[in-house]
Parts: structure tokens; sequence; C-alpha cells
């Protein structure tokens, strides 16, 4: 699909007033359109149908803004695939985008229902396409020889088996960015995969997580950073996002290649970041989104940036998995974005140095 004329602020906010009544429209006809379905899944099915109408709301939002519509496209592919692998029929799924086209030719000015209908359309026929689920995992550094090993201990909560494929990896190659991008990296790019095929369950995702992040902080202490090359840089997930374990990847390499470091960690408010940035005066912020629907918070985020420090403000660095996917879109904003892995930012930050 071609990029489309985005929306203008008033447009959306048109859009996002009517979330609700839009998803309780689409829930009714839903429950209307497969009877024996809501029937099978009860309660538990009429609230994931729900919960699955807000999120096709929430990355609709960020095609509307941009115009560009690949992430939508690529959500609803990876949406069927997981509705598939866990029994539920993929023919609600169409349905569904039919059902709120309906419900916004009906509400909204046609300057703005046709557009939200060009997009719903295009996932139809996507979805007719009966194209590939897009791989979230893709670009993803090339796995080292450790990497199926790990992957197997964490998923299996075996701490002692993954830290002593960490160290192997960690002995073997003398760094720890190398480590962790070419064995976490790939290892929990895997995981995630495994949880969208029904293979894993959400309770084993996040004991992986959890569980690289401890054998990340672990290594941390063991090596030395390299002398410090007089830059400041801090580190922080947007307001509502909460995957924070690939920005504290960047932020180890920035460190060891000899950036002083502040890593806020993840779901920062924006009123923090903003009063740490006057504190810190960093050189570079480097700020992750996971999803499209994080892109407006950090457009917010930026411009707040520029009204509050002026000329001061610091060089801005974007990451998170939606640049990974969709690179262009770190052109629609004031800021750069360095590559998909650790190693790649820090290599790139080089330039923003200090002089």
């Amino acid at each position: 699909m071609t990029p489309l004329a985005p929306l203008d602020a008033e447009q959306l906010n048109a859009f996002a007033a009517l979330r609700e009544a839009a998803i309780a429209h689409a829930l009714k006809a839903s429950e209307a359109a497969h009877p024996e379905v809501f029937a099978r899944f009860g309660a538990r099915g009429r609230a994931a149908c729900a919960d699955d109408l807000a999120y096709h709301l929430d990355f609709l939002a960020p095609t509307l803004e941009s115009g560009q519509p690949d992430a939508f496209l690529h959500y609803l592919a990876w949406l069927a695939q997981v509705l598939r692998s866990r029994g539920v029929p993929t023919g609600s799924l169409p349905d569904s985008l039919r059902h709120l086209d309906d419900f916004y030719r009906r509400t909204l000015p046609a300057s703005i229902a046709d557009t939200i209908s060009q997009v719903l359309t295009a996932g139809l026929a996507h979805l007719a396409s009966d194209a590939e689920p897009p791989a979230y995992d893709h670009p993803s550094p090339a796995p080292w020889e450790e990497t199926d090993p790990f992957r197997d201990a964490i998923l299996k909560g075996e701490r002692r088996a993954a830290q002593r494929c960490f160290d192997d990896a960690l002995n073997r190659s003398a760094t720890l960015i190398g480590s962790e991008v070419h064995v976490i990296q790939p290892a929990l790019y895997g995981i995630g995969r495994a949880w969208q095929e029904n293979r894993v369950t959400v309770a084993q995702e996040h004991l992986a997580t959890a569980m690289s992040h401890s054998l990340m902080a672990r290594a941390f202490g063991l090596v030395l950073p390299a002398d410090d090359n007089g830059g400041r840089a801090i580190f922080a997930c947007m307001t509502g996002n909460h995957h924070d374990l690939g920005l504290r990847m960047v932020s180890d390499a920035f460190e060891m290649d000899g950036w002083q470091t502040q890593f806020l960690g993840g779901n920062t408010p924006l009123p923090a970041l903003l009063s740490q940035c006057t504190a810190y005066a960093p050189h570079v912020l480097c700020l992750s989104a996971s999803l499209p629907q994080h892109l407006r918070m950090l457009k917010e985020t930026l411009a707040a940036l520029r009204r509050q420090l002026g000329d001061a403000s610091p060089r801005v660095v974007v990451g998170g998995l939606v640049f990974n996917q969709f690179p262009a879109l770190a052109n629609t904003l004031d800021a750069q974005w360095l590559g998909p892995t650790a190693e790649d930012a820090a290599i790139g930050a080089r330039q923003l140095l200090p002089r």
C-alpha cells in the first residue's frame, strides 16, 4: 500500500474521541456475527476480543498520523498467526475491520472516514493474501554458538546453565557487548517468535527476560570500560514502553566505549526525564520506542525537550523494535537512528561526542 495523506491534529483528536464507542460497536457486531466463538470462549474470549479491538486502534492511530501503513499491515498478519496458533477462527479478524469501518463511516466526516477506510480496506486485502507473518526478530544479530543452549536454559529457568553459556561467550570473545548482542538478543528474539506461535507461555517469556537482565548486570561488573571519552548520555524508554532490556544493552555499549551514562529504564515519566536532562546536561539522549503507538509520545517528548532546553537540548538518538522494523519512521522525527543493535549505536554515537 502506498503512503497516505496523514490526518491533522484535529482529525486525529476526532478519531481518538470515539475510541471506546468504536470498540463497543465492533464488539457487539462481532458477537452477533460469531455467536459460536463467543459461546466457546465465554467471558474470557469477550475480554480478549475487546483487547484485540483496542490494539487495532493502537496500531491504526500512528498509521493515520504518519501516513505509513506498513506497521498496521504487519500487525494484522502477526495477529492472524497468534489467533490461528491458539485455535481462534481467523474469520473474526477481517470481520472486526469491517465493523470498525462501518462505525467510522457512520460517525465521522468523510474527510476522516475515507482515510480510515483506505487503511482498513488495505488490511483486509493483506489478510486475504495470506501474507507471511512478520519476522519481528528480523533483522537479528548473527547468533553465536552459545545462543541456542542459552535460550533453552533461560526458558527452563536454569540460571547456572545460562550463566555458563554467557560466561563461555564472554570468555571466548572478550567483549561484553558482543556477547549481549549475539547471544542474549537472538535468544530473546527466538523466544518472542515462539510465543507468537504459542510454543511458550507469557510466564516463560518474562522469566527469560528477567534472567537475562540479571546475567547482564552480573557480567557488567566483571569488565572494565574504556577511558572516559568526555561524553555524557541518558537512556530512557518512553512513557508507556516497559521493554528496556535492549536499551540496557545500548547503555552498556556506550559505557564500555567510554561514555558517562545514566540509565532511567522503562516507562520514564516525561517530567522526570526533562528534569534529569536539565540537571545532567547530557550530550546525547537515547530514547526507546517498541511499538508504533509510542511514536506520538516520542514526538511530544522531543517537542517538550526543545521548549524547555532550547539550544541546550542534547542530540537525540532513537531506537527500539519499531525503528528496527521500520527505519523510515525515524525520518519523521528530529532525531537519529543509529542501527538495530547496541554495537551499531555505540559506533554511530562516536560522531556525536563533544569536540
